[in-house]
């Protein structure tokens, strides 16, 4: 159910931001034709249903950074301090909960709701119940809206028993107001009777512009991904946008036909045929699920289109078509860096198992998914990508086997504090043997930055790579200018940037310093420069030395046996009425 209600959510905001260009070109399109507008449509409900696409730098999703490419597939991966913030770790002020055990609660949850593919929530045994409610309560939604359905097709289905058969694939019936298609494969036109002459040719041109269009069945499958997504409103807008476009595209499209001397006749004849309120819906109709006075408003003004116009809103619709349905290529799981010509940064699609890499996805790519995995203690996976000598070893590696309350037994590494909490960064070396070390930035719900890394050796087996030498390093205690300068080489623990949208660091540590969440550890462990220094990148041992700066700021200098280590420190709280120092920027020796 958990990986379940991760897969509806990444539809369901997928579809969500694939009908933003939608929105817009439909704007922009509106004076040209709405022939061709509703088209835009198949991005968002193909969003809705599918999360396998192509990959393209001209997506929709690049305007968001938690949308990310996953192999073929488009995911949501926010990053465990972002999905912290969405699952209430942090108060509704923005500012995290306070240390102890509500922190400690939301951060097991946090670490057992992130993937690299997705976000969703479950924790331990009160996450299984939260999954599990919230699956039923999606699943109700869904039913009754699909019994509703079959009972409004079942009560259509009634009212046409009796209708007679004029030509093929036409009915009359006296029991019903409207004319309507009905049926998927084999659609059926269904009039009321009585219809004069002229009527019945113009419903005719009408329905059959439907069916011709496959109308009939874009329409139903958009309804029942509007169904899939019953909790999403935009997916509800949307339906009810693409059923007024495609009815007034038909309108044109009868138009084009029958002359423009006759809109004003095709205008009265629409609003006769408008259905009765009640009439029943859930099934591809052509007349009565919109509003007719906006249709027949545009009838009346309607003009046969310019060559232009039609090829303009052609290559609009094409191109709201290609940035909804391509996933953001440049947006993967984890950099790598390295390579001849000195540092770049490449990016790469996390395939979720082993067995899907060859040869031809290069060393970079698996050293990728090694980091997506190992980061996000996904022990399945790390166990097979090991050497068969390093598998014999895995429990002294760290990786055991554990049997869950039903009996099922499955593989567990590490530890589940502190979690990964940004893109994990890879070197790759040069040389006859194949190296590669990996940062991953990590943090704990108070919240403060953290880094371990794997040293990894690799060489080719068969069709793919192994990892024949695996050491696992943890910084969470540094005592050495060395183990300082290897612990923050690849990357730097940023205190004072806002990330996504999200406060930074500094501004939840300073807004628990000025709540008084707990003055014992505010008052002692950033209360001066060094403190806040040791405090915020772990440093232990050796000699402090500070000296204040002009503009406010501190240098201080920690002076191991093995050498100096330097930070400028800042009081980014100081303006509020807070104390407490953070690090600015780490200048080394």
């Amino acid at each position: 159910m958990n990986e379940w209600l991760t897969l509806l959510f990444d539809l369901s905001l997928a579809a969500a931001l694939a009908a933003l260009p939608v929105f817009l070109l439909r704007l922009l399109m509106s004076s040209l034709t709405r022939k061709y507008t509703y088209l835009l449509w198949t991005a968002v409900f193909f969003r809705a249903l599918c999360p396998i696409s192509y990959s393209s730098p001209f997506s929709v999703f690049r305007l968001f950074s938690f949308m990310r490419t996953d192999g073929n597939q488009l995911t949501v991966s926010l990053d465990s301090y972002q999905t912290a913030r969405l699952l209430g770790v942090f108060g509704t002020d923005g500012v995290l909960s306070g240390a102890g055990g509500a922190a400690e609660t939301a951060e097991t949850a946090v670490q057992a709701g992130i993937s690299g593919s997705g976000a969703a929530v479950s924790g331990a045994s009160d996450g299984t119940i939260l999954i599990t409610v919230l699956f039923l309560i999606w699943a109700a939604g869904a039913v009754l809206l699909l019994l509703w359905s079959a009972g409004s097709w079942m009560r259509l289905r009634r009212q046409t028993a009796l209708a007679v058969r004029k030509e093929k694939g036409v009915y009359e019936s006296d029991q019903i107001s409207t004319a309507f298609v009905t049926g998927f494969f084999r659609p059926c036109i269904y009039l009321p009777a009585g219809l004069a002459e002229q009527e019945r040719e113009f419903v005719l041109l009408h329905e059959r512009m439907h069916i011709r269009r496959h109308d009939h069945q874009f329409k139903l499958l958009a309804w029942l991904a509007a169904v899939f997504h019953w909790f999403n409103p935009v997916l509800w807008i949307s339906y009810r946008l693409l059923a007024r476009d495609m009815e007034m595209g038909c309108d044109e499209c009868v138009l084009d036909r029958v002359g423009e001397k006759q809109k004003e006749n095709y205008g009265s004849f629409l609003l006769a045929q408008a259905a009765p309120a009640g009439f029943p819906a859930g099934s591809p109709l052509a007349f009565g699920e919109n509003p007719v006075k906006g249709r027949i408003r545009r009838i009346l003004k309607y003009k046969k289109k310019k060559t232009a116009a039609v090829i303009g809103a052609l290559l609009l619709a094409a191109a709201g078509i290609w940035f909804g349905l391509s996933n953001p290529s440049g947006q993967e799981a984890v950099s790598i860096i390295g390579g001849a010509d000195g540092p770049t940064s490449i990016w790469l699609a996390v395939k979720g198992d082993p067995e899907d890499y060859s040869e031809e996805d290069g060393l970079e790519a698996f050293v990728q998914l090694w980091a997506a995995a190992s980061g996000n203690r996904q022990a399945g996976i790390v166990y097979d990508l090991l050497s068969p000598e390093l598998q014999a070893r895995a429990e002294e590696l760290g990786i055991t086997r554990v049997v869950n309350e039903n009996g099922e037994e499955s593989l567990s590494m590490g530890w589940s504090s502190p979690f990964l909490a940004g893109t994990p960064v890879a070197v790759i070396g040069e040389g006859d043997i194949l190296t590669a070390e990996i940062t991953y930035p990590a943090m704990t719900s108070e919240p403060l930055w953290w880094v371990w890394k794997d040293y990894l050796t690799l060489k080719p087996a068969g069709d793919t790579w192994q990892v024949t030498d695996w050491e696992c390093r943890t910084f969470f205690e540094i005592t050495s200018r060395a183990d300082a300068m290897e612990a923050y080489e690849s990357w730097t623990p940023d205190y004072l940037a806002e990330d996504g949208g999200m406060e930074s660091f500094a501004s939840a540590l300073t807004a628990h310093d000025l709540e008084g969440t707990d003055p014992d550890y505010y008052g002692t462990a950033f209360s001066t420069p060094e403190q806040g220094l040791r405090e915020a990148l772990h440093l232990v041992g050796g000699t402090g030395e500070t000296q204040m700066q002009e503009d406010g700021s501190a240098l201080v200098t920690i002076h191991f046996s093995d050498g100096d280590f330097t930070a400028r420190m800042v009081q980014p709280g100081i303006s509020e009425g807070s104390g407490i120092w953070l690090p600015e920027e780490i200048l080394g020796s």
